[in-house]
């Protein structure tokens, strides 16, 4: 089947690298990888893409091969449950304070540490992405809720440092 400018496919980022700035995807019926840049990425409002993300993209050619000229939708295939109204948390959940200790997005994850603990807590860049905080940077003050598993402490959702003087009025209104 023949691409041309403009023609519109589904496919799966095989891999994305942030630092480089760009990355691939492969899509059914389609010969060769398909390159994406991160400006392709940006003008979505989106920082990054991770491999496993499905998207629906608009091709686009030049001498060295096909490109994504429209990031058209992303389907991400990590998403659990629907997350919560971002900075809207609920009154039962353990809200821990902690910090962003570092976080890759071509990797697609990074670690938070909780006030008072030595603990590295894992955070995927969905949990990031749904807290609307995917732009946060090293240091900054967020709030946790944490699950725990085999491998230790990861995050199940993520606030914005303001969200815990909702939470905590929500917890005090509960109470009364």
């Amino acid at each position: 089947m023949e691409h041309t400018d403009g023609t519109i496919v589904r496919g799966v980022v095989k891999w994305f690298d942030l630092a480089k700035g760009f990355g691939f995807v492969i899509a059914e019926g389609v010969t060769q990888d398909i390159l994406l840049h991160v400006n392709v990425v940006r003008k979505t409002g989106r920082m990054t893409v991770v491999a496993g993300d499905g998207v629906t993209i608009k091709l686009g050619t030049t001498a060295k091969g096909l490109q994504a000229v429209e990031l058209v939708s992303v389907d991400d295939p990590h998403a659990e449950s629907p997350q919560p109204e971002v900075g809207v948390v609920d009154p039962e959940a353990e809200l821990l304070p902690a910090r962003l200790k570092w976080f890759d997005k071509g990797k697609g994850y990074g670690f938070v540490n909780v006030f008072g603990s030595e603990e590295d807590v894992f955070v995927h860049v969905d949990v990031l992405r749904a807290a609307g905080l995917l732009g946060s940077q090293v240091g900054e003050a967020m709030c946790v809720v944490l699950t725990r598993g085999a491998k230790g402490a990861s995050a199940l959702s993520l606030y914005p440092w303001d969200a815990a003087f909702i939470w905590k009025q929500s917890r005090e209104d509960a109470e009364s």
